[in-house]
């Protein structure tokens, strides 16, 4: 009877030990109907696989890194962390804060499925560190069926439409274009203006080579232009509003438009909404030809305790497993970062995006979070917020500082 009994009590023992081995605690910043809905993907997908999610939301991306350097400093570091691929990311791999997933990657396939710019910035020093979920094109524009019904015209396809447009549309009781006017959404359209204004050449030589010549050459001064003269046809509800709460001018027929990436798809599915039927999306003017692309990336700080590495791998595993980002980037609004996903049950935005992906380097456009420091974004975001705020200043002097502090990254 007692070895029966210790034999339970051994089995009880182990199965605890393995439960525990299992829990992950995951810091993130989806807060937003949508985004909730997605990140729930993984938490049931970790669940079915034999662990415990334990859900430990942020609201936002910088009240999110506070959380999650605040857990690492006091010695209670999570299993993973949503981080920013680039310059944040090498930051802590360099310091030697990150596990590598190398050979997670390799048994996956890694680097024959993710698009090289992604590899690029999930490398460090040759090691892969982060695990990236998806690709979000940030140069979307999100139109109001009804509105552009209501007013008899078609979502324009430049912005010399959409400035022909907008009077007619202020006239008929609508806000021309929904726009919050914060740093976040000053970069989504910023980036939009310019991928339009110069091309993709002249973005990637921006963006990627840091070319002053070009940052201040004529390109970025039309996107300054079109941008002054943009607010002109926002509501006087714009400065500092949410992106989701600027989004919402759109789901309820305030507002014909708006410039944002494809994860607002996630909010408008959540309140019931179709595509082409209550709302549209195309991509920015006259930006038809590129993608600008961001990803949410999640990382793994470095443990010495078996139990969390095990739950890291198993999460790491299921971050990127193909038809859990599919299923995930239902929700998302996005296209799954592993271009052998199957994505035939997504909608035609979706299908657009991994087309233009399938065309190669040339038209795959990084998010300034993929192409400058911390430090240097803030200055452009100052430029941005300086500029939309104060009509005094002058396209011309507002290009000028762009084009000083895209230089000085390259130095």
């Amino acid at each position: 009877m007692k070895r029966v009994w210790l034999a339970a009590v051994l089995l009880v023992t182990v199965v605890a030990t393995q439960a525990a081995a299992q829990r992950a605690d995951v810091i993130h910043f989806y807060t937003s109907s949508g985004e909730s809905l997605a990140i729930g993907v993984f938490a049931k997908e970790y669940d079915k696989r034999g662990g415990t999610w334990v859900d430990d939301p942020a609201v936002g991306p910088q009240a999110e890194s506070a959380l999650a350097m605040n857990r690492i400093a006091g010695g209670n570091a999570p299993a993973a962390m949503q981080w920013p691929v680039g310059a944040a990311t090498h930051e802590l791999a360099q310091q030697g804060m990150l596990t590598d997933l190398d050979d997670l990657a390799a048994a996956g396939n890694w680097a024959k499925n993710l698009p090289p710019l992604l590899l690029r910035n999930v490398t460090v020093d040759g090691h892969i560190v982060s695990a990236p979920v998806d690709i979000h094109g940030a140069n979307w524009m999100f139109t109001s069926t009804k509105v552009f019904k209501a007013v008899g015209l078609e979502p324009p396809k430049t912005w010399d439409e959409f400035f022909a447009q907008a009077p007619k549309i202020q006239a008929a009781g609508y806000i021309p274009i929904a726009f919050g006017a914060n740093a976040q959404q000053e970069d989504w359209l910023f980036m939009a203006l310019l991928a339009a204004a110069a091309g993709n050449d002249g973005f990637l030589a921006i963006v990627t080579k840091h070319d002053a010549t070009v940052a201040g050459g004529a390109g970025a001064l039309k996107a300054f232009e079109v941008m002054g003269k943009l607010r002109q046809y926002v509501d006087a509800g714009s400065p500092n509003r949410k992106w989701n709460d600027t989004l919402a001018l759109v789901e309820t027929n305030r507002a014909a438009m708006m410039i944002v990436g494809d994860w607002a798809k996630g909010d408008l599915a959540a309140a019931n909404l179709k595509v082409d039927v209550d709302w549209g999306c195309q991509l920015a003017p006259g930006t038809q030809d590129g993608y600008i692309i961001t990803t949410n990336s999640f990382t793994f700080p470095k443990s010495d305790k078996p139990d969390q590495v095990a739950a890291q791998r198993k999460l790491a595993q299921v971050f990127m497993d193909p038809a859990v980002q599919t299923e995930y980037t239902y929700y998302k609004g996005s296209i799954p970062s592993r271009l052998d996903a199957n994505i035939k049950s997504l909608d035609r935005c979706a299908q657009q995006g991994q087309k233009i992906m399938a065309e190669g380097p040339a038209h795959q456009l990084p998010h300034f979070l993929l192409s400058f420091t911390p430090d240097v974004l803030g200055q452009i975001n100052d430029v941005l917020a300086q500029y939309w705020s104060h009509p005094d200043i002058s396209a011309v002097d507002a290009t000028k500082q762009f084009a000083a502090i895209v230089g000085s990254a390259g130095q």
